[in-house]
């Protein structure tokens, strides 16, 4: 199980080596091992992806550069040693040309350093397949979109409004 937390990470592209993807919303009780590591004023979502890594909850995580909170998780938890895989995918943040030949080269790179580390070749078919859309709700109701939103916080949507809530994150 490979645990990743931004939207952008590529998931298809995992699926193309048979692995499942799961998103990392652990919730700890507190940071009582993180903040031994990291910075007391990293924020705690930060400190929450490093938690659960040093529970030994995460062995593989591949991590977005979208915010400064995630560069130093990915840093701290590099120094740590504590997983078997770890990546930093680098999000570039325009669409041009020169942007996009850099963001296919990075994910062969990926694929690569992914395959290294399983053991085992990409494969296609199963990469296209992990394309399907999800199926969307057609009743009226609320829907979540957007930034991650942790369980226990969609349970109290969940349970505050009055039609159902859809996470289409």
């Amino acid at each position: 199980m490979i645990y990743y937390v931004c939207k952008y990470t590529p998931i298809e592209l995992f699926r193309g080596f048979g692995e499942e993807c799961s998103v990392l919303e652990e919730m700890p009780e507190n940071f009582e091992q993180s903040d031994q590591i990291a910075h007391a004023n990293l924020c705690g979502f930060g400190k929450s992806v490093i938690q659960a890594v040093l529970e030994g909850k995460v062995e593989q995580l591949v991590l977005v550069n979208c915010c400064d909170t995630i560069r130093s998780v990915y840093d701290i938890l590099d120094d740590s040693g504590k997983l078997d895989f770890l990546y930093m995918v680098d999000m570039l943040h325009c669409d041009v040309s020169c942007s996009r030949e850099r963001t296919v080269i990075q994910l062969k790179e990926l694929a690569a350093a992914y395959g290294e580390y399983k053991g085992t070749t990409f494969n296609k078919e199963a990469f296209l397949k992990a394309f399907q859309p999800s199926e969307r709700c057609s009743e009226y109701h609320l829907a979540v979109v957007g930034a991650r939103m942790g369980e226990q916080l969609f349970e109290m949507t969940e349970d505050s409004m009055p039609l159902p809530v859809v996470n289409e994150t």
